[in-house]
């Protein structure tokens, strides 16, 4: 067997591995970020870790509903809050 094309095809599939699993993180961190899921996802498929990099780079929006730390109790209105005298 030939070495070089041994090194090779390690190469590509550690570099095939990477890109999915950048994928796969631009798809659960996109939310959280208040981007776009989907649209985030495909642009790691294409671009690879290029985009879960500016993904980070990016500012941040509000996190979409259902995500991150922006989220409401939805029975927090049933509390009763303090009054200030």
């Amino acid at each position: 067997m030939d070495t070089p094309t041994l090194v090779g095809t390690g190469f590509l599939i550690l570099g095939g591995v990477v890109w999915v699993v950048s994928a796969i993180y631009a798809w659960r961190m996109a939310p959280t970020f208040g981007r776009n899921r989907v649209g985030w996802t495909i642009a790691a498929i294409i671009f690879g870790p290029l985009a879960l990099m500016l993904l980070y780079i990016l500012p941040r929006h509000e996190p979409l509903p259902g995500h991150g730390k922006s989220h409401k109790d939805p029975q927090a209105e049933l509390y009763e809050k303090p009054h200030k005298n």
